[in-house]
């Protein structure tokens, strides 16, 4: 597609016609801050654009009011190649819009071509695309084109999810990912604000035809509920929704000092006081555990994010029974002797067999925890059974006419048969789990439910065993359940 004549030759003519009608004053004061006082010879601006509206009105906004700046910007451009044609014809245009600027372009692709319609695989890979060309290119800061329309859309989508008042606060104004510091500068601006004043200066934009359709959440919520709010609000939507963003942001702020002062008294070495932690409200609890956790990341640099999993481990602190959670593959939290310590573990612990009593929780070695239950069975339990709708990760039901007296729990152990439900035989549990493509972590920690004569009647992730068959002919069952740890 030809964008030479959609593009006038004066656009920085016109990018100064579009900062009258936008002053500073109208810009976020965070954000702005930063630009401000960015020195004119260090390191690189990248500005994020797509060629649609929001992104075009940021790449303008910024190249007018930063001549100083300009030659150190550099327009970023990640072309996903999910709508032909139209993909590469926003290429086109921002390379095209940059040269006009006499800015540079850089633009990133997929590795694979069968990039799927994911709304979190697609901010993947245009993160990693920023990633590499901040390491690659020196880039201090990266520019992009949110605005106030988007925050709205992020609480309607994430608040169903349950989020933190961080959660609520997003996309921020600033945000740091490690050595990028994201700058929004118009989270402050209505989407259509944004539309009207670019019209008015006679700067044109592309259109993603994709955005009308509602295949992502994110569409979803534009298209169908944030109007429908918007109407039904009594007032400016949009206007409170920008105050409740401040006030919340000042309320993360507190909580974040309140946290680092506590971080500090709770911590002793690489330790941290559990007794000091416990007392902290929750809220306290999980940002100084996240503080500990990325600290420790730093140093180990395991394969997996530890401070990911510090929800779990605020709701397992509660328990008067904690001992430990396994976080990840090698690595797990203890309570020992007052103090909570990160334990690297070279061989994932095993579970000694133990017994199994009714209607007990039993906390394993990695996090987890299983009861028994014995209920009388009924048609809603058959109907769940036969309809399949029991999750066999996480719930069995047998018969009890397999267990005369005790239920045992353990580790697998080298010799371990197993025969599921509907499967033809008996065959070796390490062959079962190895069809699965377990992690040695999930061999491990997986427990392993048997009877009195040491023989599987579950495991979590498949059927129970075809000798523990419930069939109308009992009377009463036995419910397996098993929480599984964040590992």
């Amino acid at each position: 597609m030809e964008h030479s004549l959609d593009l006038p030759d004066d656009l920085t003519e016109r990018s100064r016609g579009l900062l009258e009608l936008v002053p500073f004053d109208s810009w976020h004061s965070d954000a702005l801050y930063l630009l401000k006082k960015t020195p004119s010879k260090k390191g690189l601006i990248g500005i994020a654009c797509s060629g649609g509206a929001d992104s075009t009105f940021s790449l303008i906004l910024s190249f007018a009011a930063f001549p100083q700046l300009r030659k150190r910007m550099v327009v970023l451009h990640y072309n996903h190649r999910l709508r032909n044609e139209d993909s590469e014809g926003d290429e086109s245009f921002v390379r095209l819009f940059a040269s006009k600027l006499g800015l540079p372009c850089k633009v990133g692709y997929p590795e694979s071509s069968k990039c799927g319609p994911n709304e979190a695989t697609l901010r993947k890979d245009r993160l990693g695309f920023y990633a590499k060309q901040g390491k690659q290119d020196g880039i201090m800061h990266i520019i992009q084109g949110h605005n106030l329309d988007d925050i709205a859309e992020t609480l309607l989508w994430r608040i169903p999810r349950g989020v933190t008042v961080d959660g609520l606060i997003s996309p921020r104004a600033v945000s740091q990912v490690s050595c990028l510091s994201f700058l929004r500068p118009f989270v402050t601006l209505g989407r259509q604000f944004i539309r009207d004043t670019l019209k008015k200066c006679s700067i044109p934009w592309r259109e993603d035809a994709s955005n009308q359709e509602n295949e992502y959440l994110r569409n979803r919520m534009r298209n169908s509920v944030l109007p429908k709010w918007i109407e039904a609000s009594d007032r400016n939507l949009l206007q409170g929704i920008a105050q409740t963003v401040d006030l919340l942001s000042q309320d993360s702020k507190a909580l974040e000092h309140y946290a680092r002062e506590s971080y500090k008294q709770c911590k002793a070495g690489e330790k941290l006081d559990f007794e000091g932690l416990i007392k902290l409200p929750c809220a306290i609890q999980r940002r100084v555990l996240i503080k500990w956790l990325e600290e420790i990341e730093d140093k180990l640099a395991p394969s997996q994010s530890l401070s990911a999993k510090t929800g779990r481990l605020v709701q397992l602190l509660k328990n008067d029974n904690f001992i430990a959670v396994q976080l990840a593959e090698n690595f797990s939290v203890r309570k020992r002797r007052g103090f909570i310590e990160l334990e690297y573990l070279n061989e994932l612990p095993s579970m000694p067999k133990a017994v199994l009593p009714f209607s007990y929780s039993i906390y394993l070695p990695c996090g987890g925890r299983v009861v028994a239950e014995q209920m009388m069975l009924n048609t809603r339990i058959l109907d769940l059974i036969n309809g399949k709708q029991v999750n066999p990760q996480n719930e069995a039901f047998i018969s009890l006419k397999t267990l005369p007296d005790f239920l045992f729990i353990r580790s697998r152990k080298e010799g371990d048969m197993f025969r599921p439900l509907g499967s033809p035989g008996s065959k070796k549990l390490s062959d079962w789990m190895i069809d699965r493509q377990w992690s040695k972590a999930k061999k491990t920690s997986t427990p392993i439910f048997l009877n009195q004569k040491d023989e599987i009647i579950w495991i979590p992730g498949f059927a129970p065993a075809e000798s523990a068959k419930v069939s109308k002919a009992d009377l009463r069952v036995i419910r397996l359940t098993y929480q599984q740890s964040d590992t």
